[in-house]
């Protein structure tokens, strides 16, 4: 069972589950499938509550186990079965206590990772294991055990990593850094004369775990991520935005405002909930901030009014301007038949009712939108 700690991730807030994050060289759950494998298992079963789509996603790329994978999505974690394992350590640890905040969180991945690479030490292939393939590392650069160093990674010049460093695939550390109790995400820049201890370094974001600190926006010369960070809203819907927009040119625009349960501002009545709202959602899509195919937009009084078991699967869902459960007829968070559609939205992959929620789009009367109540 891969529990639910969305709702604490309040520091580094991730965009996938814990059990999703990286330890060493490959996610944890990645760590229990290596385990299920070698203690000679032909059947795994997980459960999960968080993210649903995302953990699906990783499972159906996951061919190298020779395992049966059954994958279940579950409304809340008590709803796993009571033999069921709590991934959030790693297999070869006792049993830890969970996490309680965002801190301890990165506490216990640092934990975890250095469980790791102590048993990575003891490994007879340590030379071989530690790194990774097609890397360029320079002769004063100087390794301290135990490290590892990931696929296609730069090191220059006299830089010291390790001791209990962890360097992603693809990362580039310029020169004259110290990498040590810390762990560099994939895809990593760390500029030259920079020193990293006790620090996670996630997609261009720094925390330091030793001063509970976290910088977003660090000169990009000194750390960054040489991924570039791809918009939320595709730019194809962002045209599709704008020309329904100039389609509904006529059409009433929403009075008021109201604020969702993750912050968004967007203009309208929440109560009303119906399509005259949508105008006035629509230049948020161009702009990259609403989704133009996702579950309606909820107040914080809407989201709690859920069933627990719908409130934590819609927690974690894109909004978006028009939604299944609008090819429905549900046209408000305020109509019980709406949260059934939207959890079963949520249950999904982002993308995979677009086509019926364009289709919808494309067939729906703007013109009477101003003689409806919705």
């Amino acid at each position: 069972m891969l529990p639910d700690r969305a709702a604490m991730d309040d520091v580094l807030r991730s965009p996938v589950p814990f059990a999703l994050w990286t330890v060493g060289d490959q996610c944890l759950l990645h760590h229990w499938l290596d385990h299920a494998v070698n203690l000679g298992m032909e059947k795994v079963q997980v459960f999960t509550a968080d993210r649903p789509a995302a953990v699906r996603g990783l499972l159906q790329e996951s061919t190298l186990w020779p395992l049966e994978i059954e994958f279940r999505s579950i409304p809340r974690d008590e709803d796993a079965p009571a033999t069921a394992i709590t991934v959030d350590w790693l297999p070869w640890e006792e049993n830890p206590p969970a996490a309680r905040s965002g801190w301890e969180m990165l506490d216990r991945a640092a934990a975890m990772e250095k469980l790791w690479l102590d048993r990575l030490l003891e490994s007879e292939d340590y030379d071989l294991l530690s790194i990774g393939a097609s890397c360029s590392i320079h002769p004063e650069a100087e390794l301290v055990p135990p490290y590892f160093i990931g696929d296609h990674v730069s090191i220059g010049p006299g830089c010291r990593i390790g001791p209990y460093a962890v360097i992603g695939e693809g990362s580039v550390v310029c020169g004259a850094n110290v990498v040590a109790h810390s762990h560099l995400s994939a895809r990593s820049f760390l500029g030259p004369v920079t020193a990293l201890e006790h620090c996670r370094l996630e997609n261009g974001v720094l925390l330091s775990l030793k001063n509970r600190t976290r910088l977003d926006e660090v000169e990009p010369h000194l750390v960054s991520s040489t991924v570039r960070r791809e918009s939320p809203v595709p730019w194809r819907e962002r045209f599709d935005a704008l020309r329904i927009y100039l389609k509904m040119r006529g059409t009433e625009a929403p009075q008021g405002e109201f604020q969702t349960f993750n912050g968004l501002t967007l203009p309208g009545d929440p109560a009303r909930g119906g399509l005259r709202n949508r105008v006035g959602w629509l230049p948020l899509v161009w702009q990259g901030k609403l989704r133009l195919y996702g579950v309606l937009p909820r107040t914080n009084e809407q989201l709690e009014a859920l069933d627990p078991d719908w409130r934590g699967t819609l927690r974690h869902a894109p909004a978006g301007v028009f939604s299944y459960a609008d090819c429905l007829g549900c046209h408000s968070p305020d109509d019980p038949e709406e949260a059934l559609h939207a959890a079963y939205q949520a249950s999904l992959p982002p993308d995979s009712l677009a086509g019926q929620i364009h289709a919808y789009v494309r067939n729906l009367s703007f013109q009477n939108l101003n003689r409806s109540p919705e």
